[in-house]
C-alpha cells in the first residue's frame, strides 16, 4: 500500500484514534502496524503509560489487521468481541510505542488477531488476542 492510501486509510479511522494522536504506519493483508509518541495524557497516576492507552493501542491495531482492503472506501469497521490485554512493561513520556497486529485466522465475518506493544529497542510493553467481527463499510458510517 502506498503513502497515499495508507494516508486515506488512516483518515478513515475516527474518534478515538485521531484523540490519541495514533499514526498508521503499516497497513496490509493481515497486518497493521500504529504507532504512538507517548505525552504526558497518555500517563497514569504514577508517571507511567496507562493500560486504557495500552488497550486501545492493542484494539486499534488488531481490528485494523482483519479488515484490510485495497482502498479506504472498501475497508469495514471491526467491531470487539473479545478482548486479552497483558501489561508487561512500563513506559515513561516521550517513549515511542508500536502496537503490531497480526491476523491469526479469519473467516467471512469473524477474524482472531494477536498483537505486541513494543518501545522503540522492541522492548515488549503489553501484547494481547482477539476476536472481532467484521462491521459496515467505514464509508457507510458517519
Amino acid at each position: 500500500m502506498d503513502q497515499d492510501q495508507r494516508q486515506a486509510v488512516e483518515r478513515s479511522v475516527t474518534g478515538f484514534f485521531q484523540d490519541l494522536g495514533v499514526e498508521l504506519v503499516e497497513y496490509g493483508k493481515d497486518r497493521a502496524v500504529i504507532a504512538l509518541t507517548l505525552t504526558q495524557k497518555h500517563m497514569n497516576n504514577a508517571s507511567n503509560l496507562h493500560g486504557g492507552v495500552t488497550a486501545s493501542l492493542l484494539d486499534i491495531a488488531m481490528g485494523l489487521c482483519g479488515t484490510w482492503a485495497p482502498s479506504a472506501e472498501e475497508r469495514r469497521v471491526a467491531i470487539t468481541l473479545s478482548l486479552n490485554v497483558n501489561f508487561s512493561a512500563t513506559a515513561p513520556v516521550g517513549t515511542r510505542v508500536r502496537a503490531v497486529a497480526t491476523c491469526r485466522n479469519a473467516g467471512h465475518k469473524v477474524f482472531m488477531a494477536s498483537c505486541d506493544l513494543l518501545d522503540e529497542n522492541d522492548k515488549l510493553i503489553g501484547f494481547g488476542e482477539g476476536v472481532f467481527k467484521k462491521g459496515a463499510f467505514r464509508k457507510d458510517l458517519p
